[in-house]
């Protein structure tokens, strides 16, 4: 009975990897059409600028590893698109969804900031494999103006999801929606807004 669940085991992860030695390039990337307008859209009218934020991973080439059958890494994961390309497309995008003009010459508001996870790990269950996305983010609001850093906040999106197996389809899946919540995390910050709401006061005459 133990010889077939490992074997079903080991066949399971087959499924979810595919060819393990054979490195898998996923398109991961935050589509702001899909999702509503946010508490962003109440900051009103400003520009702002964002800078491609800072990779502070510990292995900034990719964002996982396949693995075989007893879990152990094998090839690599990575994204088509550098992962501070994908986050600042994903950042410019919320906030030109939501009504401020992005990279304009003299930006009212600077944002920059440092990527510190964007990380896909598949974890071996009994039955059934588990795809675990995380991406996290330090934001730095700066009125450009005066200098002044007006606010400093954190934002995380996670995406579980358990299945028999799963190949790049899935995994991009995962990671996509870990990138939309952290996104939605960070649109929701009152804080945030009412940082960007004072700028837009302190620039009226």
């Amino acid at each position: 009975m133990a010889r077939k669940a490992t074997g079903l085991l080991s066949l399971l992860f087959l499924l979810s990897t595919g060819c393990a030695l054979t490195q898998a390039n996923l398109k991961v990337g935050y589509d702001p059409a899909k999702t509503p307008k946010s508490a962003l859209s109440t900051a009103g009218p400003m520009t702002v600028s964002v800078a491609e934020f800072v990779d502070k991973r510990p292995e900034k080439d990719k964002i996982g590893y396949k693995r075989n059958g007893f879990g152990q890494k094998m090839a690599p994961i990575v994204t088509v698109k550098p992962v501070p390309q994908i986050t600042r497309e994903a950042i410019s995008g919320e906030f030109a969804k939501n009504g401020f003009a992005v990279d304009a010459p003299a930006a009212d508001a600077a944002l920059t900031g440092s990527i510190d996870s964007f990380w896909l790990d598949i974890q071996m269950n009994f039955a059934t494999i588990e795809f675990m996305g995380t991406v996290g983010v330090d934001v730095t609001l700066t009125d450009t103006r005066t200098g002044v850093v007006r606010y400093t906040g954190k934002y995380e999106g996670h995406c579980n999801e358990k299945s028999l197996g799963g190949l790049e389809g899935t995994w991009e899946r995962v990671m996509n929606t870990a990138l939309e919540n952290m996104i939605r995390d960070m649109s929701a910050d009152r804080k945030l807004v009412e940082s960007l709401t004072s700028i837009v006061r302190a620039k009226s005459p």
